[in-house]
């Protein structure tokens, strides 16, 4: 499995895109590897890793804003994500500042 295989974000250079998470992390519970929709992964690569935090605005499919532990996050979910790359991130790893879950 090959991730970022299109050219990183600078740190701090946010980027919307949508997609569907492939797969938790193994060992890790806020992280999952998403599959670009093909209009977006042009921007970062159509398979990528996501992590997410405290710091990460969630949202559900109506619009309530859920916190960290109510984030229900699963294989096939689809979403909406602002993420951003760090300047600890090796590349095709991004880190999301929204998600709007079933979007």
């Amino acid at each position: 499995m090959a991730l970022g295989l299109a050219p990183s974000l600078r740190a701090a250079q946010s980027v919307h895109l949508l997609g569907f998470v492939d797969k938790p992390c193994p060992g890790e519970p806020y992280c999952f590897e998403l599959l670009v929709k093909p209009d977006f992964a042009a921007q970062v690569g159509a398979r990528i890793r996501v992590r997410f935090d405290a710091s990460t605005v969630i949202y559900d499919p109506e619009n309530y804003q859920l916190t960290l532990e109510q984030h229900n996050i699963v294989a096939g979910s689809h979403l909406r994500l602002m993420i951003e790359s760090t300047s600890n991130n090796q590349p095709g790893d991004y880190h999301s500042s929204f998600i709007w879950i079933g979007d």
